[in-house]
């Protein structure tokens, strides 16, 4: 059975303006979450700075969405790194209990 994925139209609301996107109905949950967070970082810059135009609202909220995805990007490469560290440690002890766990003495 052939499953097809539909598009559809949907509709966000970012700092007051609507915006009509196309999505798929699997992606269309997870759009009006990215929505509503960029909808919610513009308005927290917004309140901090009324008389900044929409532009430069946008631009800044861009910029905080963005070091976030770095700050979490570059957390995630430490993670695995390490988990990559204990793997090695693992699997040279497993080699050495599968060897005697003498250094290969027979």
């Amino acid at each position: 059975m052939t499953v097809i994925n539909m598009e559809k139209s949907i509709r966000v609301r970012v700092l007051g303006r609507d915006y009509a996107l196309r999505v798929s109905d699997e992606d269309e949950a997870a759009t009006r979450e990215i929505a509503a967070y960029v909808d919610a970082k513009m308005r927290s810059f917004h309140r901090a700075f009324p008389d900044q135009p929409e532009l430069t609202t946008a631009v800044v909220a861009a910029l905080a969405i963005a070091e976030e995805y770095f700050q979490a990007r570059d957390q995630r490469e430490r993670q695995l790194g390490a988990m990559e560290g204990e793997l090695l440690k693992m699997d040279a002890r497993l080699q050495e209990a599968l060897n005697g766990g003498s250094g290969g003495n027979s």
